[in-house]
């Protein structure tokens, strides 16, 4: 599923053809391996990817998202955002210039379920030359593509995530390491029942609020590990866990090594 604010498909449409065009396209495949997020400035071009594989989250100001498996995700220039690669992910991706500037301050992810994107994403790869100083044959590639994401309803879009969800997972973020938060607290902190905040946050994140929030416990468990400078009890400590022997059967239980050996796998590898 894919979770987005809903847009003006002006956003994704390059507009009337006689007033703009595209100056610049750079196209590629990318892979990435899942990490945790960073800040990505703003950048002087476009950008439109269809993703194969894989599932990344970015955040720009206040709208919050999810790319997954055959959705298509357009960045607008000009516009700073954070970005978390989920899970190891595949895609063709298209930066690219128009000749004089248009309002698109919107991010927005489609979902590509109609084959002919594909095959237009990787004939804008086949045609792609490295180094060709003109490439007539790319560049109408490229409107083709621009052409066929201009007819897309984006009503078909989901709905945003909603305000309460986000607000819960950033507290959860800011939190995690107290070891008296909970999801209850959670719930009553944001204004809504246990239930729902359950049930949307699943939907949204897909995972339960319990998951994601040993989640990150155990991540940064994991990071204090490597670091070296903490016992086992003071990572259970920082990492938000009530009793050390918890936190080793969770760690345990999610990493498949206890938290000793993990510290001496990786800082033996360092």
């Amino acid at each position: 599923m894919c979770y987005t604010k809903v847009v003006d498909m002006e956003v994704i449409a390059m507009g009337n053809p006689s007033k703009t065009a595209v100056s610049e396209v750079y196209v590629f495949k990318g892979e990435a391996k899942a990490s945790k997020r960073i800040a990505v400035r703003a950048r002087d071009f476009y950008s439109i990817s269809y993703r194969y594989s894989g599932k990344a989250y970015f955040k720009a100001g206040d709208v919050e998202f999810f790319s997954e498996e055959n959705s298509i995700t357009f960045m607008p220039k000009n516009i700073s955002y954070e970005t978390e690669v989920l899970e190891d992910t595949l895609t063709a991706v298209a930066h690219f210039k128009l000749d004089r500037d248009i309002d698109f301050r919107n991010p927005a992810v489609i979902n590509a379920d109609d084959k002919e994107l594909v095959h237009l994403f990787e004939k804008l790869l086949r045609r792609n030359r490295v180094g060709s100083p003109v490439n007539f044959s790319m560049m109408a590639a490229f409107y083709e593509l621009l052409a066929k994401l201009d007819s897309i309803d984006p009503t078909k879009n989901r709905e945003a995530i909603p305000k309460k969800i986000s607000a819960a997972r950033e507290q959860m973020l800011r939190s995690f390491s107290d070891p008296l938060f909970s999801i209850d607290t959670l719930a009553e902190n944001i204004g809504t029942s246990a239930s729902y905040l359950r049930r949307e946050f699943s939907k949204a994140y897909g995972k339960s609020p319990i998951a994601y929030l040993k989640d990150l416990r155990i991540k940064n468990a994991k990071i204090l590990l490597h670091s070296g400078y903490m016992s086992i009890a003071e990572v259970a400590e920082q990492s938000g866990f009530s009793s050390t022997s918890y936190f080793i059967q969770v760690f345990h239980k999610a990493v498949g090594t206890s938290p000793s050996k993990y510290r001496e796998e990786t800082r033996s590898n360092y």
